[in-house]
């Protein structure tokens, strides 16, 4: 018989000119710590409180169970992919009234040679509780220079000159910006498995600082109203 243990966990985020204390919730689907689910339980506002509750559902375990209660989207998710080996999450604050939610997943499917590692990557206000996007982060028509300046860093990465020279992959649009993590210094820009290299070297995260990026941000987002140059 499967058992749900439950640990209260709190973290306190600057707000403004005060600190604010959310707590959360961690779900155990198995006595070995493999399967866990992390989820807000309280927040100063009730609506900000609805509103994290389901987009931390919605990123681990999809639409489809937002509505669910998070032990029961945990069973359900490991119910009906038994190719999942270990489910993770980690939360954080990068920024003051900032969330950051990463989830993670290892997966070993029947005839492959070997597991295969992921993770998603969720922003988030804590003032309402909504997902920051990350396109909502740059300026309209940006996104070809970050490309640019992504593939630059990269080639930095691996010591070479252009694309050309690398024998994984020479497609600029594989470089387009998808998932990023947030932090005080800048975003590292994540790409899953076999997106830019092969699966020997597992994800690839290429960091770009903000003061790199501040041509190309969004005085208008809520990252750019954190952040100090």
């Amino acid at each position: 018989m499967k058992m749900v243990f439950f640990l209260l966990l709190a973290f306190a985020c600057s707000m403004a000119a005060e600190s604010k204390v959310i707590s959360f919730s961690t779900i155990f689907l198995d006595s070995a710590g493999k399967f866990y689910f992390t989820y807000p339980i309280t927040m100063p506002s009730q609506a900000a409180l609805l509103e994290l509750q389901r987009n931390f559902i919605k990123q681990r375990f999809g639409e489809n169970s937002s509505s669910k209660e998070p032990a029961a989207a945990l069973s359900l998710y490991k119910e009906q992919n038994k190719e999942i080996e270990i489910l993770k999450d980690q939360v954080s604050f990068p920024l003051p009234g900032i969330i950051q939610f990463i989830t993670y997943y290892y997966e070993y499917s029947e005839g492959n040679a070997h597991g295969e590692n992921g993770s998603e990557v969720g922003i988030y206000a804590l003032a309402d509780g909504k997902k920051i996007e990350l396109k909502s982060l740059f300026t309209k028509g940006s996104e070809k220079d970050i490309t640019q300046m992504i593939i630059k860093e990269f080639l930095k990465m691996q010591n070479l000159q252009s694309l050309s020279d690398y024998s994984y992959t020479q497609k600029e649009s594989d470089f387009a910006p998808v998932s990023a993590m947030v932090s005080e210094l800048g975003l590292d820009f994540v790409y899953p498995t076999y997106k830019l290299a092969p699966h020997s070297a597992g994800e690839q995260m290429i960091f770009l600082s903000w003061s790199s990026l501040k041509p190309y941000l969004n005085k208008q987002s809520v990252i750019y109203q954190k952040l100090k140059f």
